[in-house]
């Protein structure tokens, strides 16, 4: 009743104001709202004292922490006194699995040593899509590496020298329980459950070696097979904990021995390792992926080259991950060329200031998926690590004095103007590099349909530039020193008038879809290298299946229609098509075929002379254990 008294009270405006608000406030959608087609969104980060190690006595001023600042209006196409930048949506490269970094163990160690409610705000910070930067993919190490707390490195079959242990009776991940890697872990999945995990080893147990040591040395010949299976009995260990392990690379700079965790690990070696690791996985129903190499740019062409040679290696290995330490970023691009089938990762490298942006720019115009720095959070004494140098600043530095203190330097920010704004799914799209005189840039678009670029300043002065996309254009101003995201919406291309509800599955879910099977289920929505967006169709089983999945459309006007699906497929099926039937006439079939299908591949089926009101579209597999194939963007349209 007090409640009633006070809001006869309230005024009939402010009434419709507080409801308002209330509406906002429980609609947080609403908040992250995408820019209306006619205007620009923009956020800028810049630099202070880039890679200098004062940053470690303490925090600095920094004029922009990726504040948002006023729209920009898109008008016609005019030319300006200033660089321009051109934009083509329609020319689409690689598909980007997300930007990320390391959660090493000294970085953990660190992160441990705060109040909980701290450590909760430090993970949010990075993984948080909303109240963080959204960085959303992980490297972690299998065992130690060397940045560590640990006065002695570990691996999760440390024994006598003396001994073997082939059955890897003694084999434990406890030592990463202990050390609250996995905890820590859990959390930041519980923060933001689209992060990917990725894994590297530094080095295997000391009597799998030929020095029987942990420090340089190389693998035993006689030891590849039972190496395969303690890095997937590493996979199984942390998928029991709830951490998927999406990829995980052979072996951490395998053409570097060093006075830390290492092993020199030729490519011919690390072929057959890839082949017995992917029938591990393989044989106990594990999808993580291997990706090869992770080192240097510099030897990079000679060792991928050799382990390729191997048609099994070829087969087993998904994606190639560079260092950035020698070389240059162009590297990727040449070797994508010789193998457009693999995906590229930048899986270790810190940068700081617009030339660390602009590098991270560099990573992505020559084909890499992800990219992921090195060392989250050292703290104030440059502690704790056992690398041979001295650490440049960490993203996040702990106050060594007061533990549950941290400070944020400007390299952060500007990860976050990649990170915050590129989706998992996005195509970077096609646009001139620029110029480090004036700006530079890379470009985007999203699985929403917004369009990202993301631009650079290097100069000491404001640098005037105007973006140009699809005959329209905005016009910017830059900050000396600072990087710049620019959001804006891109009108489809896609007319709106494709019947097939969920198409690309966008739901997570088969909403709208109906299944027929002889027993067991084999499909399923996943986000495992989709076409296009987040998710797609998959259909697999470890046995023997026959899986149809199809969609009925109904009320279906009179007409001409075609159909269509895209379609990758790792072949072996006894039969794979794609169908159109009920429709008022025989039943129409793509076939797909038993051949491996390496790249996505729209199939269509046309002139389908509609009658009856109602299409049913699906496709079918009739495969053997192991077969797999991917589906996406199904569309049913009218031909006008």
């Amino acid at each position: 009743m007090k409640t009633m008294r006070v809001l006869k009270r309230i005024s009939k405006p402010f009434l419709i104001v507080l409801i308002a608000f209330l509406i906002l406030s429980m609609n947080p959608g609403l908040n992250e709202a995408k820019p209306k087609q006619e205007e620009v969104k923009v956020w800028f980060s810049s630099e202070n004292a880039p890679a200098d190690r004062s940053w470690y006595d303490g925090p600095k001023e920094i004029t922009y922490k990726l504040d948002q600042q006023s729209s920009l209006k898109i008008t016609k196409e005019k030319e300006i006194n200033g660089a321009t930048i051109f934009v083509d949506p329609d020319k689409q490269y690689q598909q980007m699995l997300g930007v990320g970094t390391s959660l090493e163990e000294s970085s953990i160690f660190n992160l441990s040593k705060m109040a909980p409610g701290k450590r909760k705000q430090a993970l949010r910070d990075l993984f948080d899509p909303k109240k963080g930067i959204g960085m959303d993919v992980i490297r972690i190490t299998i065992g130690t590496s060397d940045f560590t707390a640990q006065d002695a490195f570990y691996t999760y079959n440390d024994i006598p020298i003396t001994e073997t242990d082939y059955d890897l009776s003694e084999f434990s991940i406890q030592r990463d329980i202990d050390l609250n890697i996995v905890s820590t872990l859990k959390e930041a999945l519980k923060i933001n459950p689209d992060i990917k995990i990725f894994a590297s080893p530094w080095s295997p147990p000391a009597w799998m070696k030929t020095n029987n040591s942990l420090i340089g040395g190389r693998l035993e010949e006689k030891n590849t097979e039972v190496l395969a299976a303690y890095y997937r009995k590493f996979v199984q260990s942390y998928e029991e904990q709830g951490i998927p392990i999406y990829a995980m690379t052979m072996q951490n700079e395998p053409l570097l021995e060093i006075d830390y965790p290492s092993m020199y690990m030729p490519p011919e070696q690390q072929s057959e390792l890839a082949v017995l690791l992917r029938g591990e996985l393989d044989t106990h129903h594990l999808d993580t992926k291997l990706w090869t190499f992770d080192h240097n740019f510099s030897e990079a062409r000679d060792y991928v080259s050799t382990v390729f040679e191997d048609d099994a290696a070829n087969d087993s290995i998904a994606g190639i991950a560079f260092h950035d330490y020698a070389g240059d970023p162009k590297t990727m691009g040449e070797i994508s060329r010789d193998y457009p089938d693999k995906s590229l990762h930048l899986t270790e490298r810190s940068v700081w200031g617009t030339a660390g942006a602009d590098r991270i720019a560099q990573y992505f115009r020559n084909g890499a998926a992800s990219y992921n720095a090195w060392v989250t959070m050292l703290d104030s004494n440059i502690s704790t690590h056992h690398w041979i140098g001295t650490p440049d600043p960490t993203m996040l530095i702990q106050n060594a004095d007061n533990v549950n203190k941290y400070w944020k330097i400007p390299i952060y920010y500007m990860t976050g103007n990649y990170s915050k704004f590129v989706d998992r799914g996005a195509k970077r799209i096609d646009s001139n590099y620029g110029s480090r005189d004036s700006v530079t840039n890379v470009s985007f678009l999203n699985p929403d349909n917004s369009i990202v670029t993301v631009v650079t300043n290097q100069t000491d002065k404001a640098q005037k530039f105007r973006v140009v996309a699809e005959g329209k254009q905005f016009v910017a101003t830059l900050p000396a020193r600072t990087v710049g995201t620019y959001e804006w919406q891109h009108p489809s291309q896609q007319e709106n008038d494709n019947l097939i509800e969920n198409s690309s599955f966008e739901t997570g879910t088969l909403d709208q879809w109906t299944e027929r099977n002889n027993g067991a289920s084999a499909h399923k929505a996943d986000a495992d290298e989709p076409f296009t967006g987040i998710y797609k169709l998959t259909h697999w089983h470890w046995d023997s299946y026959q899986q149809q999945s199809a969609q009925k459309v109904t009320n279906v006007p009179d007409g001409t229609y075609e159909a269509s699906v895209w379609v990758r497929s790792g072949g072996g099926q006894n039969k794979l098509h794609f169908y159109a039937k009920d429709y008022g006439g025989a039943k129409k079939i793509a076939d797909i075929g038993s051949s491996p299908v390496t790249s996505y591949t729209q199939y269509k089926i046309d002139d389908i002379q509609v009658t009856s009101g109602q299409v049913e579209v699906g496709v079918c597999s009739d495969a053997n254990a192991g077969n797999w194939a991917a589906f996406d963007r199904f569309e049913l349209k009218q031909l006008k």
